[in-house]
């Protein structure tokens, strides 16, 4: 019998998968036996060398796509591929994000504005709707599915600075918590993470000073613990796991 945590036989998107917490997700789920990833990215570059720091025994189960997910026509191609090489998809993460460099609202451009949630909303909208569409097309009908959204613990309290970041993740959790309602009667399970300071490139994007000063644990989480949360509820271990989001980070957000 598979582990609780076995995404065995399974087949998963993961946006965002060539580096911090979508490269960390793409790694879980190849060690949770996955039967295929597709890795979703903006550079062909970043994806080949995500793809070589993989073991070269994990390559048949990598399928890679370039593409900017805030384009409608990404989601619809990426989806589509993972079908035709596995005939179907079971797991999608929607990870990919941008955060632009701090700077207070009052100085802020809407082009600014208009592309972090062009990016971080628009893009995790229009991958989850083709994923959902591509589950519930399935012979199961999407029983058995999951789609992991990663929000920010920034949704829940903001930061200085950060205000077009927070608002696309706090949406997020909107969009997340009413999908879930539409398609749990279906068995698809929709639910989010929200990581707090992670040791990754995007980290640098955000002021330095209360990253290991604030919160229980003193210090910056790792990509692998989110990705942890992620294939909890991606796998049968988070069965009952719906409509919710899931705190990573480290009890960061009770001392904003």
């Amino acid at each position: 019998m598979a582990a609780a945590n076995s995404l065995e036989g399974k087949v998963a998107i993961v946006t965002g998968g060539a580096s911090g917490i979508g490269f960390a997700s793409v790694k879980a789920f190849l060690a949770a036996g996955a039967l295929g990833v597709t890795i979703v990215d903006l550079t062909s570059s970043a994806l080949s060398h995500a793809v070589s720091l993989l073991s070269p025994s994990d390559h048949s189960r990598i399928l890679t796509y370039t593409g900017d997910v805030s384009h409608p026509s990404t989601a619809a191609e990426y989806v589509a591929k993972t079908v035709e090489k596995w005939g179907r998809v079971d797991v999608s993460v929607q990870c990919a994000g941008i955060s632009l460099p701090s700077k207070n609202v009052v100085d802020m451009d809407v082009e600014e504005f208009d592309k972090t949630i062009s990016v971080n909303l628009r893009g995790v909208f229009l991958g989850l709707q083709q994923s959902l569409k591509a589950m519930l097309a399935s012979p199961s009908g999407g029983k058995g599915c999951s789609v992991v959204l990663v929000s920010s613990q920034l949704a829940f309290d903001g930061y200085p600075g950060s205000a077009p970041y927070s608002a696309s993740k706090a949406a997020l959790r909107g969009l997340m918590t009413s999908v879930a309602q539409e398609v749990g009667p279906q068995g698809i399970r929709v639910n989010a993470v929200a990581p707090g300071p992670i040791d990754t490139p995007m980290l640098a994007d955000f002021p330095s000073e209360g990253h290991t000063t604030k919160g229980n644990i003193k210090r910056a989480g790792q990509p692998e613990e989110v990705a942890n949360a992620i294939l909890y509820l991606s796998s049968e271990m988070g069965s009952y796991c719906s409509g919710t989001t899931l705190k990573c980070d480290g009890g960061w957000s009770k001392w904003c």
